[in-house]
């Protein structure tokens, strides 16, 4: 029965290191835990790893013995005859494999119809090593965060293209979180050199806080969600879509994002969904609804005090382009901002000419 150590042997960890994974990760893409893994040790695990990791486990683990290499061989036939069972086709059909191929992470290949690419398991072991996952549950595991959406498959798609863009820092990351609410206060403010470079601002400022912000284009196929947040490490990923937002969305979606990162308590990943999509097709845990409602009131608490937006709807003249203007100073908060939290109090309606405020970024 072999160990840990003989599991993550120097060759093991070598290729693990030359594809940026750590033991949780490999865990997690594998889709078990690492009890499983050691306890239920076997070829076809082996297979699994080395699928992963683009490394023969007659290398990995130095398999000479002719009885061992059989044992191998068998279970390679088994982990290749899952990428066409109907499982796995049906689950990689729910790709945009079309955008995927055009932007080159997965090969095309003549002389095949679309249907039998998927049928003899071409398309799903594609996707698969493009999403870096040895198994159905592995992409349930590891991409958990976008099981509750209503396109978890083209979201994980989204978000790996951000993944890949990423590696471990060399060096530990150490997050000031007092720094970064401070930072986060500076950026809501109106004032004019941000108008027209939001999100150059919003970026800069976060990378000098050690908070990595990837900017991924959206597919075709799908709205992409407003924000994620992921980890590599122990440095914190805010991935945002290259779509224009309006400056409200926009900042809306990193202050929700980054109030993910301050709960010291967390490092559960987030997923923001687009406007259009926030019925998810399951409910989402208990836990993950705390999450989430506690960097929601942080995210609302640094763009707009409960303080600030009583004030304004007190004053009973919120729905005046004059009243927007003269909150907007006094507080040193950008106008657009304003509008979208008297909208999503039901003060003014969503189609209003004071939406002439949000300034697409």
């Amino acid at each position: 029965m072999m160990t840990s150590s003989d599991i993550f042997n120097d060759a093991v960890r070598s290729a693990m290191k030359l594809k940026d994974l750590s033991q949780d990760e490999l865990y997690a893409r594998l889709g078990y835990s690492r009890r499983t893994l050691v306890d239920h040790f076997s070829a076809e695990k082996q297979c699994e790893i080395e699928f992963l990791l683009d490394a023969p486990a007659t290398d990995l683990w130095n398999i000479t013995n002719g009885e061992d290499k059989l044992a191998l061989e068998q279970a390679r036939c088994s982990f290749e005859h899952r990428f066409r069972s109907d499982e796995y086709i049906s689950w990689a059909q729910r790709f945009p494999v079309r955008e995927l191929q055009s932007l080159g992470f997965i090969r095309k290949s003549d002389g095949m119809s679309f249907t039998q690419k998927f049928r003899s398991g071409l398309l799903p072991r594609e996707i698969m090593k493009f999403l870096g996952v040895a198994s159905v549950d592995g992409w349930k595991k590891r991409y958990a965060i976008v099981q509750n959406s209503v396109n978890p498959y083209t979201y994980s798609a989204w978000i790996r293209l951000g993944e890949l863009q990423v590696k471990t820092p060399s060096k530990e990351i150490f997050l000031y979180r007092g720094i970064i609410a401070n930072n986060l206060k500076f950026l809501r403010r109106n004032s004019e050199p941000l108008r027209q470079s939001l999100r150059n601002t919003v970026v800069e400022t976060l990378e000098k806080c050690d908070i990595r912000v990837l900017q991924v284009p959206a597919f075709i196929s799908a709205p992409a969600p407003r924000s994620a947040v992921f980890w590599k490490g122990q440095q914190p990923i805010i991935q945002l879509s290259t779509a224009p937002m309006s400056d409200s969305s926009f900042l809306e979606a990193v202050y929700h994002a980054v109030g993910h990162i301050l709960q010291e308590h967390t490092k559960r990943p987030c997923l923001m969904l687009p406007a259009a999509a926030k019925c998810a097709t399951n409910p989402q845990s208990s836990d993950d609804n705390r999450y989430c409602a506690e960097a929601s009131r942080i995210a609302e608490s640094l763009l707009m005090t409960e303080t600030e937006e009583c004030e304004i709807i007190c004053c009973g003249q919120f729905a005046k382009k004059e009243c927007v203007d003269f909150f907007a100073r006094k507080f040193q908060i950008r106008p657009g901002i304003i509008v979208s939290r008297l909208q999503q109090q039901n003060k003014i309606p969503a189609k209003s000419p004071l939406n002439a405020f949000k300034v697409a970024v």
